[in-house]
């Protein structure tokens, strides 16, 4: 007798939802308060052993096609690892959101994330103001943390493991994901064509496919 406590089709979110319709209303308030113009800078929080791979150029590609118009950050565009306890309060507070790229142990086929003790504490520190934080997997592509299952690990040194949803799709344009791009989006000095912009992807586009 099959469990009933299985469910039939995979999970597209973690999220109930009302924290959806909250981070939702939160990502819309964000964009209306954003100015014509104003540049928009994301942080992109990753280990040194990822971002030293061969593939890390070809990842941030996939992160700017996702975000176009926004200037991405790097570790060792701002800080060194001599200042970056100093500098980190005072620049973190100018990041208008962050993409997480963490390690999995099943390489593109995962959906668990590790994140380091410096992670942790970067992320804990944008998700409480409210501003947008994305994990990117390979897999997946960008996927909004309110939407995963977030889980600490560790005793002494406590790290973070996030977890996918199996069923999670860019392709199916979730509400949450569509929000946070939304919000993350220069807002153009054209009023009309902010008008165009502004429209979800898949009204706008209907027939394409989101790159990951």
């Amino acid at each position: 007798m099959p469990d009933a406590s299985v469910p039939d089709t995979p999970l597209t979110t973690y999220a109930t939802a009302a924290q959806q319709r909250a981070y939702i209303a939160a990502m819309k308030k964000i964009r209306q308060s954003r100015k014509p113009g104003e540049p928009i800078r994301v942080y992109v929080c990753a280990s040194p052993h990822i971002a030293r791979r061969r593939q890390w150029e070809e990842r941030l590609a996939k992160i700017r096609r996702r975000l176009p118009g926004v200037q991405l950050v790097q570790f060792g565009d701002v800080f060194t690892p001599e200042n970056y306890a100093e500098k980190w309060p005072q620049l973190s507070p100018t990041f208008d959101g962050m993409v997480v790229v963490g390690a999995t142990k099943r390489g593109p086929e995962g959906h668990v994330y590790r994140l380091g003790e410096v992670a942790r504490l970067e992320v804990i520190d944008i998700v409480k103001t409210g501003r947008p934080v994305l994990l990117h997997a390979r897999r997946y592509g960008l996927v909004p943390f309110v939407d995963c299952k977030i889980h600490r690990v560790g005793k002494e040194r406590l790290r973070t493991k996030v977890t996918v949803p199996d069923g999670w799709d860019p392709r199916d344009y979730e509400p949450t994901l569509q929000a946070a791009l939304r919000a993350l989006r220069p807002r153009s000095t054209d009023t009309r064509n902010d008008q165009h912009i502004d429209m979800p992807s898949h009204l706008a586009h209907p027939f394409a496919a989101p790159p990951r």
